[in-house]
Protein backbone atom coordinates (compact mmCIF):
# COMPACT_ATOMS: atom_id res chain seq x y z
CA UNK A 1 0.00 0.00 0.00
CA UNK A 2 0.72 3.28 -0.45
CA UNK A 3 1.91 5.90 2.46
CA UNK A 4 0.91 9.37 3.25
CA UNK A 5 3.59 11.00 1.83
CA UNK A 6 3.64 8.34 -1.60
CA UNK A 7 0.29 9.73 -1.71
CA UNK A 8 0.95 12.99 -1.46
CA UNK A 9 3.51 12.49 -4.73
CA UNK A 10 1.41 10.89 -6.54
CA UNK A 11 -1.37 13.59 -6.27
CA UNK A 12 1.49 16.14 -7.16
CA UNK A 13 2.42 14.67 -10.25
CA UNK A 14 -1.22 15.03 -11.32
CA UNK A 15 -2.21 18.33 -10.05
CA UNK A 16 1.00 20.08 -10.02
CA UNK A 17 -0.07 23.74 -10.76
CA UNK A 18 -3.32 23.19 -8.83
CA UNK A 19 -3.68 25.21 -5.54
CA UNK A 20 -3.54 22.61 -2.89
CA UNK A 21 -3.32 25.08 0.59
CA UNK A 22 -5.25 28.66 0.69
CA UNK A 23 -3.82 30.71 3.47
CA UNK A 24 -3.87 34.22 4.35
CA UNK A 25 -2.53 36.35 1.63
CA UNK A 26 -1.07 32.66 -0.03
CA UNK A 27 -1.98 30.42 -2.36
CA UNK A 28 0.31 27.67 -2.58
CA UNK A 29 0.12 24.73 -5.59
CA UNK A 30 0.44 21.06 -5.00
CA UNK A 31 4.33 21.45 -6.61
CA UNK A 32 4.61 24.01 -4.42
CA UNK A 33 3.87 22.19 -1.10
CA UNK A 34 5.50 19.23 -2.01
CA UNK A 35 8.78 21.21 -2.61
CA UNK A 36 8.49 22.38 1.05
CA UNK A 37 7.86 19.22 2.52
CA UNK A 38 10.82 17.49 0.58
CA UNK A 39 13.15 19.90 1.76
CA UNK A 40 11.80 20.42 4.99
CA UNK A 41 12.42 16.63 5.90
CA UNK A 42 16.01 16.95 4.16
CA UNK A 43 16.81 19.67 7.27
CA UNK A 44 15.33 17.17 9.47
CA UNK A 45 17.14 14.64 8.42
CA UNK A 46 20.35 16.72 8.71
CA UNK A 47 19.40 17.60 12.63
CA UNK A 48 19.70 13.76 13.07
CA UNK A 49 16.38 12.76 13.27
CA UNK A 50 15.60 9.50 12.69
CA UNK A 51 12.76 6.51 12.41
CA UNK A 52 10.66 6.43 15.81
CA UNK A 53 11.30 9.68 17.11
CA UNK A 54 8.67 12.21 18.21
CA UNK A 55 8.36 15.79 17.14
CA UNK A 56 5.81 17.73 19.17
CA UNK A 57 3.74 20.36 17.32
CA UNK A 58 1.95 23.17 19.17
CA UNK A 59 0.16 25.33 16.38
CA UNK A 60 -3.07 26.01 15.03
CA UNK A 61 -3.88 25.49 11.72
CA UNK A 62 -1.07 25.96 9.39
CA UNK A 63 0.31 25.96 5.98
CA UNK A 64 3.63 24.39 7.79
CA UNK A 65 1.76 22.01 10.46
CA UNK A 66 0.71 19.90 6.73
CA UNK A 67 4.49 20.07 6.07
CA UNK A 68 5.61 18.44 8.89
CA UNK A 69 2.87 16.17 8.70
CA UNK A 70 4.57 15.03 5.57
CA UNK A 71 7.97 15.44 6.43
CA UNK A 72 7.75 13.91 9.35
CA UNK A 73 5.65 10.69 7.35
CA UNK A 74 8.37 10.14 4.76
CA UNK A 75 11.42 10.05 7.79
CA UNK A 76 9.46 7.51 9.39
CA UNK A 77 9.09 10.44 12.52
CA UNK A 78 5.79 10.18 14.87
CA UNK A 79 4.43 13.68 15.22
CA UNK A 80 2.64 14.29 18.13
CA UNK A 81 0.03 16.69 17.84
CA UNK A 82 -0.42 18.88 20.98
CA UNK A 83 -4.00 20.46 22.15
CA UNK A 84 -4.07 23.90 21.72
CA UNK A 85 -6.43 24.51 24.43
CA UNK A 86 -4.22 22.71 26.85
CA UNK A 87 -2.03 24.79 29.73
CA UNK A 88 1.73 24.93 30.53
CA UNK A 89 1.65 22.10 33.00
CA UNK A 90 -0.59 19.21 30.54
CA UNK A 91 2.41 20.30 27.60
CA UNK A 92 5.20 19.72 30.29
CA UNK A 93 3.54 16.37 30.82
CA UNK A 94 2.74 15.38 26.77
CA UNK A 95 6.82 16.37 26.14
CA UNK A 96 8.23 14.06 28.74
CA UNK A 97 5.82 11.43 28.30
CA UNK A 98 6.49 11.17 24.22
CA UNK A 99 10.12 12.31 24.81
CA UNK A 100 10.17 14.63 21.85
CA UNK A 101 12.99 15.47 20.37
CA UNK A 102 11.62 18.54 18.67
CA UNK A 103 9.19 21.30 19.55
CA UNK A 104 7.73 23.05 16.81
CA UNK A 105 5.40 26.23 17.51
CA UNK A 106 3.75 28.90 15.96
CA UNK A 107 3.68 32.69 16.66
CA UNK A 108 1.09 32.15 19.30
CA UNK A 109 3.01 30.08 21.76
CA UNK A 110 6.58 31.16 21.95
CA UNK A 111 6.47 32.85 25.24
CA UNK A 112 5.65 29.13 26.34
CA UNK A 113 8.81 27.71 24.52
CA UNK A 114 11.63 28.57 27.36
CA UNK A 115 9.61 26.72 29.92
CA UNK A 116 8.69 23.64 27.91
CA UNK A 117 12.32 23.54 26.68
CA UNK A 118 13.94 23.61 30.45
CA UNK A 119 11.30 20.94 31.19
CA UNK A 120 12.24 18.45 29.18
CA UNK A 121 15.30 16.53 28.88
CA UNK A 122 14.80 15.07 25.53
CA UNK A 123 13.97 18.16 23.36
CA UNK A 124 17.40 19.38 21.10
CA UNK A 125 15.37 21.50 18.85
CA UNK A 126 12.43 24.02 18.30
CA UNK A 127 11.23 25.02 15.74
CA UNK A 128 8.84 28.50 14.76
CA UNK A 129 6.22 28.79 12.20
CA UNK A 130 6.05 32.32 11.19
CA UNK A 131 7.99 33.47 13.87
CA UNK A 132 11.87 33.16 15.40
CA UNK A 133 11.39 34.16 18.43
CA UNK A 134 12.76 31.92 21.37
CA UNK A 135 12.96 29.16 18.78
CA UNK A 136 16.49 27.80 17.22
CA UNK A 137 15.18 27.97 13.67
CA UNK A 138 12.47 28.77 11.88
CA UNK A 139 10.69 26.92 9.33
CA UNK A 140 11.48 29.10 6.44
CA UNK A 141 15.42 28.64 7.36
CA UNK A 142 15.27 25.03 7.42
CA UNK A 143 13.30 24.94 4.10
CA UNK A 144 16.12 27.78 2.73
CA UNK A 145 18.46 25.07 2.72
CA UNK A 146 16.90 23.21 0.10
CA UNK A 147 18.83 19.61 1.75
CA UNK A 148 17.12 16.47 0.18
CA UNK A 149 16.30 13.61 2.12
CA UNK A 150 19.76 11.25 1.19
CA UNK A 151 18.24 7.83 3.38
CA UNK A 152 15.06 7.51 2.94
CA UNK A 153 14.08 4.66 5.59
CA UNK A 154 11.86 1.54 4.99
CA UNK A 155 8.58 2.21 6.60
CA UNK A 156 5.94 -0.67 6.82
CA UNK A 157 2.02 0.24 6.60
CA UNK A 158 1.68 -0.31 10.79
CA UNK A 159 4.07 2.27 11.65
CA UNK A 160 2.99 5.32 13.21
CA UNK A 161 2.74 8.49 11.75
CA UNK A 162 0.59 10.51 14.54
CA UNK A 163 0.61 10.35 18.35
CA UNK A 164 -2.60 12.02 19.71
CA UNK A 165 -3.49 12.34 23.28
CA UNK A 166 -6.61 11.59 24.95
CA UNK A 167 -8.59 14.36 26.65
CA UNK A 168 -7.86 12.64 29.97
CA UNK A 169 -11.01 12.49 31.28
CA UNK A 170 -9.77 10.44 34.08
CA UNK A 171 -6.06 10.77 35.45
CA UNK A 172 -3.39 11.34 32.79
CA UNK A 173 -4.25 11.39 28.98
CA UNK A 174 -2.90 8.69 26.78
CA UNK A 175 -1.09 8.83 24.04
CA UNK A 176 -3.03 7.26 20.79
CA UNK A 177 -0.73 5.66 17.47
CA UNK A 178 -1.86 5.95 14.55
CA UNK A 179 -0.63 4.06 11.91
CA UNK A 180 0.20 4.86 8.13
CA UNK A 181 -2.24 1.93 7.36
CA UNK A 182 -4.74 3.28 9.74
CA UNK A 183 -4.70 7.07 8.28
CA UNK A 184 -4.18 6.03 4.33
CA UNK A 185 -7.41 3.96 4.81
CA UNK A 186 -9.26 5.99 6.81
CA UNK A 187 -8.47 8.78 4.67
CA UNK A 188 -9.83 6.52 1.50
CA UNK A 189 -12.85 5.91 3.21
CA UNK A 190 -13.91 9.54 4.05
CA UNK A 191 -13.10 10.67 0.32
CA UNK A 192 -15.09 8.08 -0.93
CA UNK A 193 -18.41 9.08 1.70
CA UNK A 194 -17.98 12.63 1.28
CA UNK A 195 -17.20 12.56 -3.15
CA UNK A 196 -14.21 13.96 -2.63
CA UNK A 197 -13.02 15.63 -6.25
CA UNK A 198 -10.27 18.66 -7.55
CA UNK A 199 -13.20 21.10 -7.47
CA UNK A 200 -13.83 20.73 -3.78
CA UNK A 201 -12.70 23.42 -1.22
CA UNK A 202 -12.61 22.04 2.38
CA UNK A 203 -12.78 24.77 5.03
CA UNK A 204 -10.31 23.54 7.46
CA UNK A 205 -12.17 24.64 10.92
CA UNK A 206 -11.86 21.64 12.93
CA UNK A 207 -7.77 21.79 14.93
CA UNK A 208 -5.32 19.31 13.14
CA UNK A 209 -4.75 17.90 16.99
CA UNK A 210 -8.07 16.27 16.58
CA UNK A 211 -8.11 13.50 13.87
CA UNK A 212 -11.63 14.79 12.80
CA UNK A 213 -9.68 17.93 11.71
CA UNK A 214 -6.48 16.48 9.64
CA UNK A 215 -8.25 13.16 8.42
CA UNK A 216 -10.58 15.13 6.08
CA UNK A 217 -8.11 17.96 4.97
CA UNK A 218 -5.98 15.16 3.92
CA UNK A 219 -9.38 13.35 1.90
CA UNK A 220 -9.68 16.47 0.01
CA UNK A 221 -5.94 16.97 -0.71
CA UNK A 222 -5.53 13.54 -2.20
CA UNK A 223 -7.90 13.39 -4.66
CA UNK A 224 -6.93 17.23 -5.80
CA UNK A 225 -9.03 19.33 -3.74
CA UNK A 226 -7.95 22.85 -1.74
CA UNK A 227 -7.82 23.25 1.72
CA UNK A 228 -8.71 26.84 3.12
CA UNK A 229 -6.66 27.45 6.09
CA UNK A 230 -8.66 30.56 8.36
CA UNK A 231 -6.61 33.00 10.37
CA UNK A 232 -9.16 33.81 12.55
CA UNK A 233 -11.80 31.67 13.77
CA UNK A 234 -14.36 34.09 14.76
CA UNK A 235 -17.47 32.92 13.40
CA UNK A 236 -18.36 36.25 11.20
CA UNK A 237 -15.03 35.56 10.01
CA UNK A 238 -15.17 32.22 9.00
CA UNK A 239 -18.67 32.51 7.52
CA UNK A 240 -17.12 35.46 5.27
CA UNK A 241 -14.46 33.19 3.86
CA UNK A 242 -16.53 30.20 3.25
CA UNK A 243 -17.86 32.74 0.91
CA UNK A 244 -15.24 34.20 -0.54
CA UNK A 245 -13.53 31.07 -1.13
CA UNK A 246 -16.24 29.26 -2.78
CA UNK A 247 -16.03 26.20 -0.01
CA UNK A 248 -18.07 23.57 -0.46
CA UNK A 249 -17.71 21.25 2.42
CA UNK A 250 -16.90 22.03 6.04
CA UNK A 251 -17.57 20.47 9.57
CA UNK A 252 -19.89 22.18 11.65
CA UNK A 253 -19.59 21.44 15.89
CA UNK A 254 -20.89 25.06 16.85
CA UNK A 255 -24.93 25.75 17.00
CA UNK A 256 -23.78 29.49 16.52
CA UNK A 257 -21.89 28.51 13.68
CA UNK A 258 -24.64 26.88 12.02
CA UNK A 259 -26.96 29.86 12.90
CA UNK A 260 -24.74 32.78 11.71
CA UNK A 261 -24.68 30.86 8.42
CA UNK A 262 -28.04 30.08 8.20
CA UNK A 263 -28.79 34.01 8.70
CA UNK A 264 -26.42 35.13 6.27
CA UNK A 265 -27.89 33.01 4.18
CA UNK A 266 -31.28 34.56 4.44
CA UNK A 267 -29.64 37.94 3.96
CA UNK A 268 -27.70 37.44 1.23
CA UNK A 269 -29.28 34.51 -0.43
CA UNK A 270 -28.97 31.03 -1.34
CA UNK A 271 -26.39 31.63 -4.36
CA UNK A 272 -24.12 33.32 -1.53
CA UNK A 273 -22.51 30.00 -0.36
CA UNK A 274 -20.98 27.00 -2.58
CA UNK A 275 -21.39 24.50 -0.04
CA UNK A 276 -22.66 21.39 -1.03
CA UNK A 277 -21.69 19.35 2.03
CA UNK A 278 -21.58 19.74 5.83
CA UNK A 279 -20.56 17.34 7.76
CA UNK A 280 -21.19 17.16 11.73
CA UNK A 281 -22.33 14.21 14.20
CA UNK A 282 -24.50 11.72 13.94
CA UNK A 283 -27.61 10.79 16.27
CA UNK A 284 -27.93 14.13 17.50
CA UNK A 285 -31.43 13.35 18.20
CA UNK A 286 -34.85 15.90 17.19
CA UNK A 287 -33.78 19.04 17.69
CA UNK A 288 -30.69 18.99 16.67
CA UNK A 289 -31.24 17.33 12.97
CA UNK A 290 -34.15 19.50 13.14
CA UNK A 291 -32.07 22.15 12.68
CA UNK A 292 -29.27 20.40 10.58
CA UNK A 293 -32.32 20.24 7.97
CA UNK A 294 -33.47 23.29 8.25
CA UNK A 295 -30.06 24.61 7.67
CA UNK A 296 -29.07 22.42 4.38
CA UNK A 297 -32.44 23.03 3.00
CA UNK A 298 -31.95 26.37 3.27
CA UNK A 299 -28.40 26.66 1.77
CA UNK A 300 -29.20 23.50 -0.23
CA UNK A 301 -26.44 20.96 1.03
CA UNK A 302 -26.33 17.91 1.42
CA UNK A 303 -25.96 16.67 5.17
CA UNK A 304 -23.35 13.94 6.70
CA UNK A 305 -23.41 12.57 10.52
CA UNK A 306 -20.56 11.04 11.87
CA UNK A 307 -19.06 8.74 14.72
CA UNK A 308 -16.37 7.58 16.25
CA UNK A 309 -13.09 7.93 18.30
CA UNK A 310 -9.55 8.74 18.56
CA UNK A 311 -8.56 5.52 19.21
CA UNK A 312 -10.53 4.25 15.63
CA UNK A 313 -8.69 6.22 13.75
CA UNK A 314 -11.39 8.10 12.96
CA UNK A 315 -15.08 7.88 11.84
CA UNK A 316 -16.56 4.23 12.46
CA UNK A 317 -19.92 5.18 11.41
CA UNK A 318 -21.42 7.65 8.81
CA UNK A 319 -25.20 8.76 8.24
CA UNK A 320 -26.29 10.81 5.27
CA UNK A 321 -28.86 12.32 3.73
CA UNK A 322 -32.77 11.32 4.17
CA UNK A 323 -31.53 8.66 6.34
CA UNK A 324 -30.23 11.01 9.09
CA UNK A 325 -33.44 13.43 9.14
CA UNK A 326 -35.86 10.81 8.80
CA UNK A 327 -34.15 8.66 12.14
CA UNK A 328 -32.32 11.55 13.55
CA UNK A 329 -31.23 9.40 17.18
CA UNK A 330 -28.96 6.76 14.86
CA UNK A 331 -25.53 7.29 13.88
CA UNK A 332 -25.69 5.11 10.92
CA UNK A 333 -23.91 2.27 9.38
CA UNK A 334 -20.36 1.23 10.24
CA UNK A 335 -17.90 2.32 7.33
CA UNK A 336 -16.42 -0.43 4.60
CA UNK A 337 -13.76 -2.99 6.23
CA UNK A 338 -15.29 -1.76 9.89
CA UNK A 339 -17.15 -4.54 12.35
CA UNK A 340 -19.24 -3.79 15.49
CA UNK A 341 -20.99 -5.35 18.11
CA UNK A 342 -22.40 -4.75 21.66
CA UNK A 343 -21.16 -6.03 24.43
CA UNK A 344 -22.15 -6.39 28.38
CA UNK A 345 -19.69 -6.38 31.11
CA UNK A 346 -18.58 -10.18 30.28
CA UNK A 347 -17.31 -9.63 26.78
CA UNK A 348 -20.35 -11.59 25.52
CA UNK A 349 -22.05 -10.57 22.22
CA UNK A 350 -25.45 -9.15 23.02
CA UNK A 351 -28.39 -9.17 21.02
CA UNK A 352 -30.35 -6.63 18.58
CA UNK A 353 -31.64 -3.70 20.47
CA UNK A 354 -30.32 -4.40 23.51
CA UNK A 355 -27.83 -2.00 25.36
CA UNK A 356 -24.34 -2.74 26.06
CA UNK A 357 -20.71 -1.33 25.23
CA UNK A 358 -19.87 -0.63 21.50
CA UNK A 359 -17.18 -2.81 20.56
CA UNK A 360 -14.73 -2.16 17.01
CA UNK A 361 -12.92 -3.94 14.64
CA UNK A 362 -11.02 -3.48 12.24
CA UNK A 363 -7.76 -2.37 10.19
CA UNK A 364 -7.53 0.98 11.62
CA UNK A 365 -7.72 0.64 15.37
CA UNK A 366 -4.80 2.16 17.36
CA UNK A 367 -2.70 1.64 20.07
CA UNK A 368 -1.13 3.85 23.33
CA UNK A 369 1.98 4.96 23.61
CA UNK A 370 4.36 3.24 26.05
CA UNK A 371 1.42 2.41 27.94
CA UNK A 372 0.99 -1.71 28.07
CA UNK A 373 -1.57 -1.60 31.08
CA UNK A 374 -3.78 0.73 28.68
CA UNK A 375 -3.14 -1.52 25.71
CA UNK A 376 -4.25 -4.52 27.89
CA UNK A 377 -7.53 -2.44 28.53
CA UNK A 378 -7.97 -1.39 25.53
CA UNK A 379 -8.14 -4.61 23.39
CA UNK A 380 -10.28 -8.22 23.50
CA UNK A 381 -8.68 -10.15 21.14
CA UNK A 382 -8.86 -7.97 18.05
CA UNK A 383 -11.75 -6.01 19.69
CA UNK A 384 -11.60 -2.68 20.73
CA UNK A 385 -13.30 -1.84 23.76
CA UNK A 386 -14.77 1.94 23.13
CA UNK A 387 -15.79 2.47 26.74
CA UNK A 388 -18.97 4.13 24.54
CA UNK A 389 -22.64 2.58 25.31
CA UNK A 390 -24.45 2.04 22.10
CA UNK A 391 -27.20 -0.48 20.59
CA UNK A 392 -27.41 -2.08 17.07
CA UNK A 393 -31.10 -2.23 15.55
CA UNK A 394 -31.64 -4.85 12.99
CA UNK A 395 -30.94 -3.23 9.58
CA UNK A 396 -27.03 -2.93 11.13
CA UNK A 397 -27.68 0.83 12.18
CA UNK A 398 -25.69 2.55 15.85
CA UNK A 399 -27.76 4.04 18.16
CA UNK A 400 -25.21 5.56 20.56
CA UNK A 401 -26.99 6.36 24.34
CA UNK A 402 -23.54 7.73 26.36
CA UNK A 403 -20.19 6.90 27.37
CA UNK A 404 -20.18 4.45 29.63
CA UNK A 405 -18.52 6.32 32.69
CA UNK A 406 -21.19 9.21 32.02
CA UNK A 407 -23.86 6.41 33.00
CA UNK A 408 -26.19 7.76 36.33
CA UNK A 409 -26.43 5.03 38.28
CA UNK A 410 -29.77 5.99 41.08
CA UNK A 411 -31.76 3.85 43.26
CA UNK A 412 -30.49 0.93 41.78
CA UNK A 413 -31.55 2.26 37.87
CA UNK A 414 -28.89 3.20 35.19
CA UNK A 415 -30.01 6.44 33.73
CA UNK A 416 -28.21 7.11 30.28
CA UNK A 417 -27.99 11.35 30.60
CA UNK A 418 -28.30 11.58 26.23
CA UNK A 419 -31.85 10.42 26.96
CA UNK A 420 -32.63 12.57 29.38
CA UNK A 421 -31.07 15.31 27.67
CA UNK A 422 -33.09 14.81 24.06
CA UNK A 423 -36.42 15.53 26.16
CA UNK A 424 -34.98 18.76 27.82
CA UNK A 425 -33.81 20.01 24.56
CA UNK A 426 -37.22 20.76 23.46
CA UNK A 427 -38.02 22.78 26.64
CA UNK A 428 -38.91 26.64 25.13
CA UNK A 429 -36.82 28.27 27.90
CA UNK A 430 -33.85 25.94 26.70
CA UNK A 431 -30.71 27.16 25.15
CA UNK A 432 -28.08 24.63 25.92
CA UNK A 433 -28.05 21.65 28.24
CA UNK A 434 -26.35 19.11 30.06
CA UNK A 435 -27.00 16.36 32.37
CA UNK A 436 -24.86 14.87 34.59
CA UNK A 437 -24.85 12.58 37.62
CA UNK A 438 -23.85 13.96 41.23
CA UNK A 439 -23.28 12.38 44.83
CA UNK A 440 -26.66 11.44 46.91
CA UNK A 441 -26.32 9.96 50.02
CA UNK A 442 -29.97 8.40 49.60
CA UNK A 443 -29.79 7.62 45.69
CA UNK A 444 -25.77 7.57 45.40
CA UNK A 445 -26.48 9.17 42.22
CA UNK A 446 -28.81 11.83 41.19
CA UNK A 447 -29.98 13.13 38.18
CA UNK A 448 -28.63 16.94 37.73
CA UNK A 449 -29.44 19.62 34.27
CA UNK A 450 -27.11 21.90 33.82
CA UNK A 451 -28.78 24.47 31.68
CA UNK A 452 -28.33 27.70 29.62
CA UNK A 453 -31.55 29.26 29.10
CA UNK A 454 -32.74 31.54 26.25
CA UNK A 455 -32.73 35.30 26.46
CA UNK A 456 -35.19 36.29 28.85
CA UNK A 457 -36.02 33.02 29.99
CA UNK A 458 -36.71 31.56 33.69
CA UNK A 459 -36.83 27.89 34.49
CA UNK A 460 -37.35 26.52 37.54
CA UNK A 461 -36.99 22.74 38.81
CA UNK A 462 -40.81 21.94 39.41
CA UNK A 463 -41.50 23.50 35.86
CA UNK A 464 -38.64 21.19 34.35
CA UNK A 465 -40.33 18.39 36.68
CA UNK A 466 -43.53 19.31 35.32
CA UNK A 467 -42.26 19.10 31.17
CA UNK A 468 -40.94 15.96 31.66
CA UNK A 469 -43.69 13.91 33.07
CA UNK A 470 -45.05 11.55 30.68
CA UNK A 471 -41.91 11.63 28.40
CA UNK A 472 -39.78 9.61 30.37
CA UNK A 473 -39.62 7.17 33.39
CA UNK A 474 -39.95 9.24 37.23
CA UNK A 475 -36.47 7.87 38.45
CA UNK A 476 -34.69 9.87 35.14
CA UNK A 477 -36.19 13.07 35.41
CA UNK A 478 -33.81 15.56 37.14
CA UNK A 479 -33.84 16.06 40.88
CA UNK A 480 -31.75 19.47 40.94
CA UNK A 481 -31.22 22.20 38.63
CA UNK A 482 -28.19 24.55 38.37
CA UNK A 483 -28.47 27.81 35.81
CA UNK A 484 -25.10 28.74 33.98
CA UNK A 485 -24.32 31.49 31.49
CA UNK A 486 -21.73 28.70 29.51
CA UNK A 487 -21.25 25.07 29.19
CA UNK A 488 -17.95 23.84 28.73
CA UNK A 489 -16.91 22.39 25.37
CA UNK A 490 -13.98 20.31 23.77
CA UNK A 491 -12.92 21.93 20.07
CA UNK A 492 -15.33 19.12 18.95
CA UNK A 493 -18.11 20.91 20.64
CA UNK A 494 -18.93 17.87 23.13
CA UNK A 495 -19.36 18.69 26.73
CA UNK A 496 -16.87 18.50 29.10
CA UNK A 497 -18.88 16.97 31.43
CA UNK A 498 -16.22 16.19 34.17
CA UNK A 499 -15.67 19.96 34.49
CA UNK A 500 -18.99 20.47 35.16
CA UNK A 501 -19.41 17.71 37.74
CA UNK A 502 -15.91 18.99 39.42
CA UNK A 503 -18.06 22.64 39.79
CA UNK A 504 -21.23 21.32 41.38
CA UNK A 505 -20.12 18.46 43.61
CA UNK A 506 -19.96 21.09 46.55
CA UNK A 507 -23.52 21.42 46.09
CA UNK A 508 -24.70 17.98 46.46
CA UNK A 509 -24.82 15.76 49.68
Amino acid sequence: MMLLHEKLRKITDKFPQKIALVSPGTDTTFEQFQNRVDHLAGALESMGLKKGDRVSILSQNRLDYLTFHFATSMLGVILNVMNTRHVIPEWQWVLIDAQSSCLVVDESFTDVVPELKSSCPSLRYTIGIDTNENVDFTTGQLVEQQKKVQNIPHIEPEHPVLLIYTSGTTGRPKGCLQTQVGSCTIDDLTAKSIAACENDAYMAVMPYFHQAGVIRTRAIMMNGGANVLPESLEIDDIVDLMAEKKVTVTMIVSTQQALKLLDKSEKEGKGYFSLRLIISGGGMGEKGMGMMKLFCDSLECEYMGIWGQTECTGPVTVVSGGTAFENPNTCGKPMEGIELEIWNDKKVKLPIGTVGEIMVRSSMTASYWSNPEANNKLYTENWLHTGDLGRLDQDGYLYFKDRKKELIKTGGENVYPSEVERVLANHPSVSELAVIGLPDKEWGEKVTAVVVLNIGQALTLNELKAFCQGKIAGYKIPKSIHIVETIPKNQTGKTMKVKLQEQFNSYSL
